[in-house]
């Protein structure tokens, strides 16, 4: 049976107890929390580890990613980014978490790019040790293939992380592939590295539309995604208090699996 949660950006301006009580209520199983979320809205760890204990949910963190760049050519925005990742790692300890979703690093501008693995290799280093020292799993996620953006794909993934590779797993996001097939061949040979799967459509380069809206057939691509019983976490964000992208990716899961 398949194992579904939620990326918290899809009730974006909820509640922590909303976001647990809606995620319960529609028969999932987990929430990816987005720790951007749960600063800006200024969340509290006592109220998340009481709802925890109410609610027989799971959860995982999703590192803070936005305006971040852990491949930056500015030192100071580099060594900022390692500093707001390693932030959600330990929010992810603070609330009893144990794997944190972190974005690697993209090109400055594309122009001067040839010490930007570099220093990507130097910040991983750095978030890996954090995150071994504090006894969470770094899960890093394939990036979608648009300008900037060089940790595309689990080869480029393993170029990048050298003798980390077996250290980190990973987290294979549906919408940045350019093919379902792409999606099933990294599972093929990377499976027992895959720690989670993040579904969602995508409709040309608009990426994470509705699950039944884009160029996927999710309909007969979410059967194979169940089989590696790993979770898939349903992506988008939704800023509105219908929740209605949320609650029609649920709808859906719900007929085809």
């Amino acid at each position: 049976m398949a194992t579904i949660y939620i990326g918290s950006p899809l009730l974006w301006n909820c509640s922590l107890e909303e976001i647990f009580d809606w995620t319960y209520r529609s028969g999932l199983d987990g929430i990816e929390l987005w720790a951007q979320q749960f600063f800006y809205h200024g969340f509290r760890r006592n109220d998340y580890l009481r709802l925890a204990a109410l609610y027989p949910l799971k959860s995982c963190v999703h590192s803070q990613s936005w305006d971040l760049n852990l491949a930056s050519i500015n030192d100071g925005i580099r060594r900022q980014s390692v500093t707001e990742v390693k932030k959600s790692i330990e929010l992810a300890d603070s609330l009893g978490v144990d794997e944190v979703t972190v974005h690697p690093g993209h090109h400055t501008i594309s122009a001067i790019s040839e010490h930007s693995r570099d220093f990507l290799r130097e910040s991983l280093e750095e978030i890996l040790e954090y995150g071994q020292k504090l006894q969470i799993d770094i899960s890093l996620e394939i990036m979608e293939k648009i300008p900037k953006e060089f940790v595309t794909s689990m080869e480029a993934m393993k170029q990048v992380c050298g003798d980390m590779f077996s250290n980190f797993v990973y987290t294979l996001d549906i919408a940045h592939c350019d093919s379902e097939e792409e999606a099933l061949t990294v599972l093929k040979d990377y499976g027992p590295r895959i720690s989670k799967i993040h579904i969602s459509n995508r409709i040309g380069n608009t990426f994470h539309t509705p699950l039944s809206r884009g160029d996927y057939d999710m309909k007969a691509l979410l059967p194979k995604l169940a089989r590696y019983r790993v979770p898939l976490v349903m992506e988008g964000f939704d800023s509105g208090r219908e929740l209605s992208t949320a609650s029609e990716n649920t709808k859906f899961i719900q007929t085809v699996l």
